[in-house]
């Protein structure tokens, strides 16, 4: 029984080393991907309307004001697409600053790519997907900066968060005053 202990100790002490070298070897090689883009980012808001609504979930019954955003979005994720990637979670978000709240941030569009064969993103009219409204019930005029980011899924590690900062991909756009 002592013998089998000591010829198995090596083994395993060899398996674990070159765990270690593998799980340091793809560690350096994913912080090298981390710091790619993607090869093709263009973003484009073509329109916003500003209506007012009757939101019911307040007490209040107030009028509320409700934007809508039409935006482009050409992109190829393609190159963020490692071994280790499960998925890319992309996101327009609008940034805008008011008098009461210094840093508002809204998600206005999101999709999840799973597969590299789906990574090309070319959506053209695209309305936002979710609700865009102002915790004060009204917008004012204020510039919105409208941003692509991303984050991707490893299927081991860290989530990397990427943000489109070139003119191509970052918008600014005023909100315009009410329709009626």
């Amino acid at each position: 029984m002592y013998i089998i202990f000591r010829r198995i100790i090596p083994f395993f002490t060899r398996a674990l080393l070159v765990c270690l070298f593998i799980s340091f070897f793809t560690t350096i090689f994913d912080i090298y991907y981390s710091t790619k883009s993607p090869s093709i980012l263009n973003f484009k808001v073509t329109n916003i309307k500003v209506w007012l609504y009757d939101f019911e979930e307040t007490e209040d019954k107030s009028l509320r004001e409700f934007a809508f955003v039409t935006m482009d979005i050409d992109a190829d994720f393609t190159s963020l697409f490692t071994f280790n990637t499960q998925a890319i979670f992309v996101s327009v978000i609008v940034e805008y600053e008011t008098p009461t709240h210094k840093r508002n941030q809204i998600i206005l569009w999101s999709t999840t790519i799973t597969k590299i064969s789906t990574s090309r993103i070319k959506s053209y009219q695209t309305l936002n997907k979710y609700s865009l409204y102002d915790i004060t019930q009204s917008f004012n005029g204020v510039n919105g900066t409208y941003i692509l980011e991303w984050n991707v899924i490893p299927k081991v590690g860290m989530i990397k968060y990427g943000r489109a900062d070139s003119d191509d991909a970052k918008f600014i756009y005023a909100f315009p005053r009410i329709n009626t």
